[in-house]
């Protein structure tokens, strides 16, 4: 798994994983492993344009978006204790807003 350690944007995210501790994998279609950005349990992340939500009441639960994928703006500036800000939309909500 490439670990996220500095900013970048990933596009084409098809799921994320997210865990209590602070922890998203990022899905991106075409690759064949996750992104993984290790934040905190008090990490700034933010998603909107969430279509669905797999295992919700669990540790870990998937967010899945409206519409084919996520546009995500990540900020990191280490491997480990990022704090974000982490910022995806749904590219379907993305190109709306921007009409």
């Amino acid at each position: 798994m490439p670990v996220i350690t500095s900013d970048r944007v990933l596009e084409n995210v098809e799921h994320i994983l997210s865990s209590g501790s602070g922890v998203l994998d990022f899905a991106v279609s075409g690759e064949d492993e996750y992104y993984t950005w290790w934040g905190t349990e008090k990490s700034n992340w933010e998603i909107s344009g969430v279509g669905h939500i797999e295992n919700a009441e669990e540790d870990r639960m998937a967010i899945y978006p409206i519409g084919d994928a996520f546009y995500c703006e990540i900020s990191a500036d280490g491997e480990e204790f990022n704090t974000g800000p982490v910022k995806c939309v749904s590219e379907e909500s993305k190109e709306s807003a921007s009409v």
